[in-house]
């Protein structure tokens, strides 16, 4: 390891700048202290978005395991003992834990910078909302910039959660010592982004609010645009920035749905459900883009993402060019399971309903063929960064 560590600054550099991929940069960071140094002063990585890895749920204490897609499906393992036993909700390469007692954190999943957050008991409404589970208390979290992973200070962000069985929202600045609640008429957020210097939000109605932290108005979600109600049944909605604008993606197949006469046994233990008499999973995606030029109303079903492809799930909503990767397919949507019906029900909890979606030909396909089940975790994407 001395030898590597003695090579000159300017050969690092010369290595790191031909590096095409994120994540190689890390690997390349990963041998020792001096080159982790030169990698994460890169620039070629700045602002573009990368092919978010796989991670797995949780085998052993001390390390998780990643998949990566533009490798074929390699995994690697990472120490990561302070995510054990914990719910993570990645937001730009960042985790939210959150404990079974209700502690959260920002974590960074690859420099292991921890920042402490509030407890999960400051919400508003946390006792009055009912609770039990603290894992799933927390359904989305999204940062405005991301921290320093060095552990420098860095207090030049924001971050918005929805949480509770209403789907509220709240945020927090670094020194707050509580959570700040959005007053809303309506609560059931399915889904948040930041775009274009403020928080957006969509509930299960259609409904799309924006929040301008640091506004005079900032603890208030405005209604900016509806989305029809036809594209509403039944069905989960994201928000995901593509080439700049804002895209409704809607997603059916994420609720439980009884098999036979199963689910009318009003004595039926709702937390241990027999799978094989229960059905979900991911039946239809469709892309909606909404113009918020026009307050909103003025909207366009997409029928192709043309050279994107769109990664989504528990807590991530990415857009990608896929020509820049290989492995990647433009003009699909790659999907985790987010039904968290699943990961109380079942035993093994959640992790079944994962694959590609081609909105050509409306067919889908596994992008990872093993088993990973969790009641806490199931695999989320990550996005690889320093």
């Amino acid at each position: 390891m001395g030898y590597w560590a003695q090579l000159l600054e300017e050969l690092l550099v010369g290595v790191a700048e031909r590096i095409p991929l994120m994540e190689d940069l890390i690997a390349f960071g990963g041998v020792c202290r001096s080159w982790r140094s030169v990698a994460t002063k890169q620039q070629n990585f700045k602002g573009s978005q990368q092919v978010p890895w796989l991670m797995l749920s949780e085998e052993e204490e001390d390390e998780r395991r990643f998949v990566s897609l533009t490798k074929g499906g390699m995994i690697r393992r990472t120490a990561l003992p302070e995510a054990w036993g914990k719910r993570c909700l990645e937001t730009l390469g960042w985790f939210v834990t959150v404990s079974k007692d209700g502690e959260m954190s920002l974590l960074h999943p690859f420099s292991r910078v921890e920042i402490p957050l509030p407890h999960i008991n400051t919400f508003k409404n946390y006792i009055k909302d009912g609770m039990i589970n603290n894992f799933i208390f927390i359904r989305k979290a999204v940062l405005s910039s991301s921290p320093d992973s060095l552990g420098k200070n860095n207090n030049d962000y924001v971050l918005m959660v929805s949480y509770g069985g209403c789907g509220w929202l709240g945020f927090w600045r670094p020194g707050d010592k509580t959570w700040t609640t959005i007053e809303s008429r309506r609560g059931a957020f399915s889904d948040i982004s930041y775009y274009n210097g403020k928080f957006y939000g969509v509930d299960l109605g259609g409904c799309i609010f924006a929040c301008d932290i640091g506004g005079p108005n900032e603890t208030v979600a405005e209604v900016v645009g509806r989305i029809p109600r036809e594209f509403m049944n039944y069905m989960r909605p994201y928000l995901v920035e593509s080439d700049g604008v804002l895209l409704v993606v809607v997603r059916d197949g994420t609720h439980l749905d009884f098999l036979g006469d199963y689910g009318d046994n009003p004595n039926a233990d709702v937390y241990h459900l027999d799978e094989s008499r229960i059905d979900y999973g991911a039946e239809e995606f469709r892309v909606l883009e909404v113009d918020l030029n026009n307050a909103g109303r003025g909207w366009r079903e997409k029928k192709s993402l043309g050279a994107k492809a769109l990664f989504l799930g528990d807590n991530v909503s990415i857009s990608v060019e896929a020509s820049k990767f290989p492995g990647i397919k433009a003009n699909c949507i790659y999907y985790t399971d987010d039904c968290w019906e699943s990961y109380q029900c079942f035993k093994r909890g959640g992790g079944k309903d994962m694959g590609i979606y081609n909105l050509e030909d409306e067919s889908q396909t596994p992008f990872y063929k093993g088993e990973s089940f969790s009641p806490i975790c199931p695999p989320i994407w990550v996005n690889p960064s320093f």
